[in-house]
């Protein structure tokens, strides 16, 4: 999954409820990450992970792949919801996706 195939689950809570329980992840972890391998870019695969699992690195290493924190779970839901205003607005995935990665890119 890229980033623009995770926006769907981050502005729909059920569907993001789902995915913890495919990717397997803790939700009563302190914080549930969003990393992404190798570089924060549009196409990087992404993984969430627990932070206690990373021991909130931002650079983190997991069977020898490099990964990237581009933010937590409920910061990126946040910032699409009020902080950016994205949310039924009308954006494409793509350009919530996009808008997230220039944030992340420039301001946090």
């Amino acid at each position: 999954m890229n980033l623009t195939e995770l926006v769907k689950y981050l502005t729909n809570p059920e569907k993001l409820d789902a995915l913890y329980q495919d990717v397997k992840v803790n939700k009563e972890s302190d914080a549930l990450l969003i990393f992404m391998k190798d570089a924060l870019t549009l196409d990087s695969e992404i993984i969430i992970i627990e932070i206690e699992a990373t021991g909130g690195e931002v650079l983190f290493e997991k069977d020898g792949i490099k990964y990237v924190e581009l933010f937590p779970i409920d910061i990126a839901i946040e910032l699409i919801e009020s902080d950016l205003n994205l949310k039924e607005t009308g954006y494409s995935d793509m350009s919530i996706a996009e808008r997230l990665l220039d944030y992340r890119r420039r301001d946090a």
